[in-house]
């Protein structure tokens, strides 16, 4: 009994003690910051009279680059070996159903939006659709890391990603001495 109400008693003083961390903390960051009073190398103000306090303005808001920037990313990706967009073969991951025949190639997250790299059946050159956006009369309703969500009417269809494992390149041919 008395080893239950220790570890209770102990249980609720770990309780009080994160209560009263969380509330410090909470106090810490909604407080303005401190001016900032800078001293030279000799202790003094480094030509600012002593005492002075200098005020550091606040930096810009990041605003990342718009997504179209990004173009030759697209049109070269990172993890293809000969850096050329994949070609243009029917596999899984196509879907034919009622005019959407597509394969999905790939998928961009980015602050500014998300983006889905579709190839349709027949066509070699990839076209980038964002959620919201018509592709083949179907609205792309999702986007997901792996797959795409369409729907048009009562339907929905989705494409998933299919990850084509690369070879290993051949390790180089020892030289005999």
């Amino acid at each position: 009994m008395m080893h239950n109400l220790r570890g209770l008693f102990l249980l609720a003083l770990l309780a009080t003690a994160s209560a009263l961390l969380a509330l410090r903390i909470r106090d810490d960051l909604q407080r303005p910051p401190e001016p900032l009073v800078v001293a030279g190398p000799d202790g003094g103000s480094g030509g600012a009279a002593s005492g002075q306090t200098i005020e550091i303005p606040e930096m810009p808001k990041f605003d990342p680059p718009p997504i179209e920037r990004f173009a030759a990313a697209l049109d070269r990706p990172l993890f293809s070996q000969d850096r050329r967009p994949p070609a243009d073969e029917p596999s899984a991951g196509v879907v034919e159903d009622r005019a959407l025949s597509a394969t999905l190639q790939g998928v961009l997250f980015a602050t500014s939006g998300s983006v889905a790299l579709l190839t349709a059946v027949g066509e070699s050159s990839q076209v980038q659709v964002s959620e919201g956006e018509l592709f083949l009369g179907w609205r792309l309703l999702e986007i997901h890391p792996d797959k795409v969500v369409f729907g048009r009417d009562e339907e929905t269809v989705t494409l998933e990603l299919i990850y084509k494992a690369q070879p290993a390149p051949e390790p180089p041919a020892r030289q005999r001495p």
